[in-house]
């Protein structure tokens, strides 16, 4: 109605939420939703914001601030055991402390599910989490941890969190967050300003596991390019507070030269897949590259229970 009263008017977001008397976030996606009709032509204009300006520049600095030589070695030699009895035999050395590991795989092979699991038995060691929800709501991961075991409120108390959420996928799907953390995934560079913050407040970002799930949404949201610069500062920002990362990707989403080059950028990659075979639908795994570890990069089958996760079919044949 204001348009069409109006047609002449020119004005940014803040703007013509001050003339509708209603705020800018209230009125973004009917906005949006406006321009993708063409009743609306949305011109972008670029303005220096100081604060923000002051931000990057802290985060520059951090990432400039390099641990000494001596350091980067005992972090190298660092492993440890994730408590995913598959995952450990596949890394018979250990999972190398402060990597960057990409779980991907074809769709039904268990990527949440793994990710999940990771995060479970993370707790469990005391680990912190920030996990970065991009498919599902943040309730929805609480719930597939309860059925593996794991009561989130229990690391989610104000006095000693342990599991924090930052919460993308309310934005995608126009819902307000009610997580302290939330952000819209297609602001890539405010996303990694958040995930900063996230794993700074954390009791030790050193003893901290981020997980993200899923990168998949990320690239088919943002672009390849965005997502790539975003991956990049990414592995920096994990490497600099020497935490860790697991993210997921559909691999038969995107062309195989993108697909290599996110291998290319991360320490290490764990493939899944699914076959039909005489015997029924079979699913296999594998560490196709784990930098600093030795791993078994031969396709080893697995099956999915609700309760327990990733399991070894042989451990569980009752004889």
């Amino acid at each position: 109605m204001f348009f069409h009263e109006n047609p002449e008017t020119i004005d940014a977001l803040d703007g013509i939420a001050k003339r509708l008397h209603r705020s800018p976030r209230d009125i973004e996606h009917d906005l949006s939703d406006l321009v993708d009709l063409g009743l609306l032509r949305e011109v972008r204009t670029f303005s220096f914001d100081k604060s923000r300006d002051l931000e990057l520049q802290r985060e520059i600095s951090k990432r400039l601030i390099s641990p000494s030589a001596s350091e980067e070695t005992d972090k190298a030699a660092s492993k440890e055991k994730t408590g995913v009895v598959i995952i450990d035999e596949l890394l018979p050395e250990g999972y190398p402390s402060s990597s960057v590991v990409l779980v991907m795989g074809d769709p039904a092979t268990g990527k949440t599910t793994l990710l999940v699991q990771l995060v479970a038995e993370a707790l469990r060691s005391g680990k912190n989490i920030v996990y970065a929800t991009l498919d599902d709501f943040p309730d929805s991961v609480r719930s597939s941890m309860r059925v593996i075991g794991i009561d989130p409120a229990r690391y989610e108390t104000e006095a000693r969190r342990k599991l924090t959420f930052i919460d993308c996928y309310s934005f995608l799907v126009g819902v307000r967050s009610r997580e302290q953390y939330s952000e819209d995934p297609q602001r890539l560079s405010d996303l990694s300003i958040v995930v900063s913050k996230a794993l700074s407040e954390t009791s030790d970002p050193s003893n901290t596991l981020l997980a993200m799930d899923s990168l998949t949404t990320l690239l088919q949201r943002s672009g390849v390019r965005p997502s790539f610069d975003f991956l990049h500062t990414l592995v920096a920002k994990i490497r600099s507070c020497k935490a860790s990362c697991v993210t997921s990707l559909s691999r038969k989403a995107f062309h195989p030269a993108i697909i290599a080059a996110i291998q290319d950028k991360v320490d290490g990659v764990i493939e899944m897949k699914a076959e039909d075979t005489k015997e029924g639908f079979a699913r296999y795994i594998r560490v196709s590259k784990m930098r600093g570890a030795r791993h078994v990069t031969a396709w080893t089958p697995y099956n999915r229970d609700p309760s327990l996760g990733l399991i070894i079919p042989s451990r569980n044949t009752v004889s």
